[in-house]
């Protein structure tokens, strides 16, 4: 279940150094998370905040990859208020506890566009660190949106506003195919959980990443139009 922040910070001296125990010591090889770090009142942070929260993380069967069995078998994160007020990258941080196999996460999102612009895409990117401090996930550190074998990608990540998503690698997915305009669209995607406290030196946690891609306006596409033309008239001289 979820934990509050609140709770971790009341942890004992003792509690941080079984922590950095398991930092040397763990053998496992996937995570359950256990919160996400705030951000003054808010459960993220980026240049695109309006607001976010994270009222509930349920891990009600860790260790669960590629498990059929549908809602039975799901952890879940719920995103029911994710707001954008400007269009750029919003930081999502989790904390991460040790644990054996691999743990799996349904995340459903609420997304609301309040930039005053269409979102021609949006893309979504496992990492490490927040804002400037931000380092991508390498693939094969286990770490990913549910793919590679074996039986990755139990259900597709999926976008009411958006018909395709591409993956230019396990930890990138890109929604296309449609425009998000103003208001709130539901996202749904799967993250498998590795044991975060083997990686330095990201302590016990990863981000998810999201960055809305503005339609282009008219002015844009004139230029563009203009550069390529002027590309094409020049390879046509030579």
């Amino acid at each position: 279940m979820h934990i509050s922040m609140s709770a971790l910070c009341r942890a004992s001296s003792f509690g941080l150094l079984l922590g950095a125990v398991a930092f040397y010591t763990a053998s496992a090889s996937a995570g359950t998370i256990t919160d996400t770090t705030t951000f003054g009142p808010f459960d993220g942070t980026g240049p695109g905040l309006g607001t976010v929260f994270v009222p509930a993380i349920v891990t009600g069967n860790p260790n669960n990859d590629n498990v059929v069995g549908g809602e039975l078998t799901d952890n879940n994160i719920f995103v029911p208020i994710k707001r954008f007020d400007h269009s750029d990258y919003i930081d999502i941080e989790f904390l991460v506890a040790p644990d054996n196999g691999v743990t799996e996460y349904k995340v459903f999102e609420s997304v609301d566009n309040n930039t005053g612009v269409n979102w021609a895409s949006y893309r979504m990117e496992l990492g490490y660190g927040v804002m400037g401090s931000f380092t991508p996930s390498t693939p094969g550190d286990g770490l990913d949106f549910d793919t590679g074998p074996p039986g990755g990608n139990d259900t597709p990540p999926t976008s009411a506003a958006f018909g395709s998503v591409s993956r230019p690698n396990e930890d990138i997915l890109v929604f296309s195919g449609g425009v998000h305009s103003s208001g709130a669209e539901a996202y749904r995607v799967r993250i498998d959980v590795p044991n975060i406290p083997t990686m330095t030196p990201f302590f016990s946690r990863f981000t998810l990443r999201q960055t809305p891609i503005p339609v282009p306006e008219p002015s844009t596409l004139v230029l563009l139009g203009v550069a390529l033309a002027g590309a094409m008239a020049y390879r046509s001289r030579g």
